[in-house]
């Protein structure tokens, strides 16, 4: 029987993968927010505006968490394999 080997690049594919995600994301962002800010310059608009800021920064700071994990793990199955 064949046994096939996880490959050793898909935690790197993964975190580029994520980064495709978040830059995707922040430039939909970013569309959404401009039109918003504008069409209607007001409380509603500007809050609408922070929240979608916030949401980028937060999801972007848990790619960063996610995309260091992979790494991590990687690095360590690429040590416990050469052990």
């Amino acid at each position: 029987m064949l046994m096939l080997l996880p490959c050793p690049l898909t935690p790197l594919l993964a975190a580029k993968v994520a980064g495709l995600k978040a830059t995707v994301g922040l430039l939909l962002i970013l569309l959404i927010k401009s039109h918003l800010l504008r069409v209607k310059m007001s409380f509603l608009g500007s809050v609408l505006g922070l929240v979608f800021t916030l949401s980028f920064l937060v999801a972007s700071g848990a790619l960063v968490v996610i995309t260091a994990g992979a790494v991590a793990w990687g690095l360590q199955q690429r040590r416990s394999a050469t052990a």
